[in-house]
């Protein structure tokens, strides 16, 4: 049987099911879509969006609530938008389409993905080469 990726009785994801259901909400719909990685890779052909974690990566407690049961957590996520090389040309317009699209495509998804912080524009290496991109970040309550 197939893991489940939501709590049936209370609608929080599973830890282990949350980097998958936003790689879903964010997968390509339009051959001018950014492809979707889950995983942290080694190269990338921009635009591309990278979904991982961020820190704290989970905390006890929910909005400053005290723990009370096993869906009392809260996962930190990133969604690392990765623009282009870091060169001349339209590398913040395109990452600043990039960070709309993460928070519209997500926004639109039937899950509600809380956006805690979206950081400004600076430089990711990958592979040796210099890439411009932004983190958005998200809390999302978690069973674990």
């Amino acid at each position: 049987m197939g893991r489940r990726l939501v709590a049936v009785t209370t609608g929080v994801l599973a830890l282990t099911g949350v980097r998958e259901r936003a790689a879903a909400a964010l997968a390509p719909v339009d051959p001018t879509d950014p492809a979707v990685f889950v995983e942290y890779v080694d190269a990338l052909d921009p635009p591309a969006l990278m979904i991982g974690w961020d820190d704290p990566w989970l905390e006890a407690g929910f909005g400053g609530r005290p723990v009370f049961g096993p869906c009392e957590w809260e996962a930190r996520l990133a969604i690392i938008c990765v623009a282009a090389r870091v060169e001349p040309g339209p590398g913040i317009q395109t990452l600043e389409e990039l960070v709309a699209y993460t928070i519209n495509r997500l926004r639109a998804d039937d899950y509600p993905w809380p956006v805690a912080t979206v950081q400004a524009p600076r430089q990711f290496t990958i592979g040796n080469i210099p890439l411009l991109g932004a983190r958005v970040g998200y809390r999302v309550p978690v069973t674990v």
